[in-house]
């Protein structure tokens, strides 16, 4: 009788615990997706943060050297500081991904004289003839 029992409940038992094994592995595979897309974007929220950071240590150091280097020159050099820095921390940005991080920290640091520019820049756009 016992053994009549174990042959009908063996099947039963198996086909459970497989049904069991299906579902987990579904599950994690689910939670592995989410955990990943979760990190991905947690890292890029983090290296955009350290992006900004290093953008305006380089702004500073390229306003410091401002009495040298004057114009394009000290926007290069304020690219170059934040792409050595950024390679220390293994981390490769491209060039125009810099300096567009490196002109946001220049307009957040000196937004009196953004808006002389962007008057200026409206001013030559609205005299300039249109067959230019």
């Amino acid at each position: 009788m016992a053994q009549q029992l174990t042959d009908l409940l063996t099947p039963v038992i198996l086909a459970l615990v497989t049904a069991l094994a299906g579902v987990l592995t579904v599950l994690i595979h689910a939670a592995k997706t989410s955990l990943i897309a979760w990190l991905q974007a947690r890292t890029n929220a983090a290296q955009q943060e350290i992006i900004m950071r290093v953008a305006s240590e380089a702004m500073a150091f390229a306003e410091t050297h401002g009495l040298i280097l004057k114009g394009q020159e000290k926007m290069n050099a304020a690219i170059v500081y934040a792409a050595n820095e950024l390679q220390t921390r293994g981390m490769n940005v491209t060039p125009d991904k810099l300096l567009a991080a490196i002109q946001k920290a220049w307009m957040e640091y000196n937004p009196s004289q953004n808006k002389g520019n962007q008057a200026l820049e409206l001013k030559e756009i609205n005299t300039t003839p249109a067959g230019e």
